[in-house]
């Protein structure tokens, strides 16, 4: 069974279009891994602070690889200083198609 996630982060005040920047930074790269199913960034449309990114994963082994990753590592380093919050939700696929 895949592993889909759900990560969720608020950029700071007036830190949107930086931190947009530093996320697209990595889809080419990630999308390129082993067992990246999907990996898509989204902008809420009523709260354009909130980025939520949707992917899929052959496995949570996988998913652990791609969060130890260099270009993940990289990221990870420079939000701090750009988001006020963050949640990365690792879910278990019940039933239905796919929901990217």
């Amino acid at each position: 069974m895949t592993t889909p996630v759900v990560a969720i982060f608020v950029a700071k005040p007036g830190a949107e279009e930086k931190l947009e920047a530093l996320f697209r930074s990595v889809i080419a790269t990630t999308l390129k891994e082993d067992g990246c199913i999907s990996y898509q960034l989204n902008r809420e449309l009523d709260n354009p602070r909130r980025f939520v990114w949707t992917e899929e994963w052959e496995s949570r082994e996988l998913l652990n690889r791609h969060a130890a990753a260099p270009h993940i590592k990289a990221i990870l380093a420079e939000i701090p200083e750009l988001v006020e919050s963050a949640e990365v939700i690792p879910l278990r696929k019940i039933d239905g198609g796919h929901a990217f």
